[in-house]
């Protein structure tokens, strides 16, 4: 892969930096109040001032409005960053995002929120982040070894199947769909029964209070019929917990491992997390972004590889239970 969007090199041209040269990093956010996106950012601030190379940041809050997005890039483009790391809003809409980093010869590194191949490949960009069916994949492992080691603490009306329900983060979103797929998949796989009780994922997109209200809603109709929770995240994962409100012990299962996460789990409250590591993402995009800004191949001199697909580096999930 080249450098970037502008088709940069390690011989130098245009986006390439002199030694001594400090580097602007344009960086669009999302939406700074979601939980695991805060922990990237921290990531980004942190290793940005530990690079080698003089970094300046210009980090933007998408606030979860892709047109505002699209207006920060603008702007970022205006004041002439030398390259941009994207946590698209709507990846549905990220080809308009590569076509202006393309058009403005600014390499792109895309992050978190995954667009579509064809996108990041388009603009001769690189997508860093997980690989969403894993965060799946670990919490129906979770389930299942669960379900192996007290089959009756699970299987609570003994009918052989288990009841679950899943909260999705948001429709079309690459790791919520991926999450919410394999979870269940996986659970099968291991040999469980899985018995969706008849609903659609419910979707909560992302979000703690909206998670809360549907599963009280779900213990007022289901409660003493539900026998395993999976959330597409931890913040959701603590809505359901307190909309549960300790009137069923049914495993609830989340993705992030963040602080209150983690506090969930070692309380009991939560039967597993699958951690998505904020700082090694925050990590990689800094050295990612300082090549692709300074005319290098992505990954040359890091410890990163290119994934299988030839477009990623992909940042490893770890399961984590009490």
């Amino acid at each position: 892969l080249l450098a970037g969007c502008g088709g940069g090199s390690d011989e130098g041209g245009k986006d390439a930096k002199k030694d001594g040269d400090a580097i602007k990093l344009g960086v669009l956010v999302y939406k700074y109040d979601d939980t695991y996106i805060s922990t990237v950012r921290s990531a980004i601030e942190k290793y940005a001032k530990e690079a080698d190379v003089e970094i300046k940041l210009d980090m933007q809050d998408g606030q979860g409005d892709q047109s505002k997005q699209n207006d920060q890039l603008d702007v970022l483009i205006s004041k002439g960053v030398d390259a941009l790391l994207i946590n698209a809003v709507d990846t549905g809409s990220a080809q308009g995002l590569a076509d202006k980093a393309k058009a403005a010869d600014i390499p792109a590194v895309f992050f978190n929120r995954e667009p579509a191949k064809e996108v990041v490949e388009a603009c001769e960009g690189i997508f860093v982040g997980t690989t969403a069916s894993e965060a799946g994949v670990m919490q129906g492992d979770m389930l299942a070894d669960m379900y192996e080691a007290d089959k009756e603490a699970i299987d609570k009306n003994g009918d052989g199947k288990i009841q679950y329900i899943v909260f999705k983060g948001e429709p079309g979103n690459p790791e919520a769909e991926a999450r919410t797929e394999y979870a269940v998949k996986q659970a099968e796989e291991r040999g469980l029964v899985m018995d969706n009780m008849g609903i659609e994922p419910l979707v909560a997109n992302w979000m703690t209070d909206q998670a809360q209200t549907q599963m009280e809603a779900q213990m007022s109709a289901n409660g003493d019929k539900i026998e395993a929770v999976f959330c597409n995240n931890d913040d959701m994962a603590l809505g359901a917990i307190a909309g549960i409100n300790g009137k069923s012990d049914a495993p609830v299962f989340g993705v992030d491992a963040t602080e209150a996460g983690m506090e969930a789990i070692k309380s009991g409250k939560m039967a597993g997390t699958v951690k998505q590591d904020g700082d090694a993402m925050g990590k990689a995009l800094v050295a990612i972004g300082a090549n692709a800004a300074q005319g290098k191949d992505f990954i040359e001199g890091t410890d990163y590889e290119m994934a299988e697909d030839g477009f990623s580096v992909r940042i490893p999930y770890a399961p984590i239970t009490k």
